[in-house]
């Protein structure tokens, strides 16, 4: 039929990413994903803000094997969120350590911040060629995508420098993640669309638990 996709089930990529990013910022974002799900599960970065993910979120993402991971990691989103400054960082002021040196393992201050640095320059690109996509896979207002737009090479290296750049999307949003995880498991393309669209509706809702994780109002009870 004229207009119809003809493309088999087993080979439709996701609608949510098809025409939006091209293929090499898609392999770009996979592999952004790998990144922060690899750190984020290491036992020295547990406590790590930029990986707090809940008790249950963090079960779900550890018991996940590594080839089903990988399909994760392809979600047509980042699974953090950048909180960008109201302006440029001034070079000359003092930089404010973030507590890395404090890491017991001496290889992982350098993985931080090689992943800081990778993702600031891959959301600089994504402003400049792609506003849409910059919005659809990291969630940046219109404002920060025009301080990354006008950000110098230089600029951009100091803000991936910052603390609190980093931070967790949806960390205790348990449905979504066990969503996701069965979906990559069963290897079904369907099962991942749906498992993106889902995480696409979830955006703006960073602190959203899921049912069973949120607390329970108390009843007031009538005298």
């Amino acid at each position: 039929m004229p207009g119809v996709s003809q493309k088999p089930v087993s080979t439709l990529e996701s609608p949510s990413c098809d025409g939006v990013l091209p293929p090499s910022l898609r392999r770009d974002l996979a592999d952004i994903n790998r990144q922060y799900l690899d750190l984020g599960l290491d036992p020295g970065l547990q406590d790590d803000p930029r990986f707090g993910w809940s008790p249950a979120v963090r079960r779900c993402l550890a018991g996940i094997d590594p080839s089903s991971r990988a399909r994760i990691a392809a979600s047509p989103f980042a699974f953090f969120d950048l909180v960008l400054p109201a302006s440029l960082p001034d070079p000359a002021l003092d930089r404010v350590e973030d507590g890395d040196r404090g890491l017991q393992h001496d290889v992982l201050p350098g993985r931080l911040a090689s992943f800081a640095h990778q993702v600031a320059f891959l959301a600089r690109q994504l402003v400049i060629t792609s506003p849409l996509a910059s919005e659809l896979v990291l969630g940046l207002s219109a404002c920060a995508q025009s301080l990354l737009a006008e950000a110098r090479p230089s600029e951009v290296a100091e803000l991936a420098l910052r603390p609190g750049l980093i931070c967790p999307r949806w960390p205790a949003h348990e449905r979504f993640w066990s969503v996701l995880s069965h979906a990559a498991r069963d290897g079904s393309p369907v099962a991942l669309q749906w498992a993106h669209c889902l995480g696409l509706c979830l955006f703006g809702a960073r602190d959203f638990a899921s049912p069973a994780t949120r607390p329970r109002a108390r009843r007031q009870l009538r005298r």
